[in-house]
């Protein structure tokens, strides 16, 4: 059965939100690569070094756990790009793990197990953050409007 206009106006909305939502995650994502994620007193670490060995140092816990949220962010982009339903779940499960760096007061730094305390949350911590989150509230939204149209 075709679609009607309203129905094919909605469609074709829900494409160029799902690209814009798409575009700003993973645009904010890559751009925090380049920057400082956090700061102890040993210096700064960039996200792209949080990203490239935090997967070993969360073996550890603690803060490292947060390094979780970059598996269930990417799987969120794959199944918003697939039009499956449960992106919005696997963002938000992104999204809690980001935020939960920010409940720590110290992190792992060295494979002897050194913890040290925190000092500073660097605009990488906070492209990241607004990567899940945009993603987050975008898929939702996503989800929302498809509920709409079919209810």
């Amino acid at each position: 059965m075709p679609f009607s206009d309203d129905e094919e106006i909605l469609v074709n909305e829900n494409f160029r939100l799902k690209t814009i939502i798409l575009i700003l995650g993973i645009g904010l994502f890559v751009f925090s690569l380049s920057n400082i994620c956090f700061c102890t007193v040993n210096g700064c670490r960039t996200s792209i070094e949080a990203l490239l060995v935090g997967w070993l140092a969360m073996l550890s816990g603690g803060a490292t756990i947060a390094w979780l949220a970059n598996p269930f962010l990417i799987l969120s982009w794959i199944l918003l790009i697939r039009n499956k339903k449960f992106a919005w779940l696997f963002s938000l499960i992104a999204l809690l793990f980001a935020i939960s760096f920010l409940t720590f007061q110290t992190v792992i730094e060295n494979e002897a197990g050194h913890y040290n305390p925190i000092k500073k949350v660097g605009l990488g911590y906070w492209l990241w953050f607004s990567s899940c989150l945009t993603t987050f509230i975008g898929s939702l939204t996503l989800r929302i409007m498809k509920l709409k149209i079919h209810s």
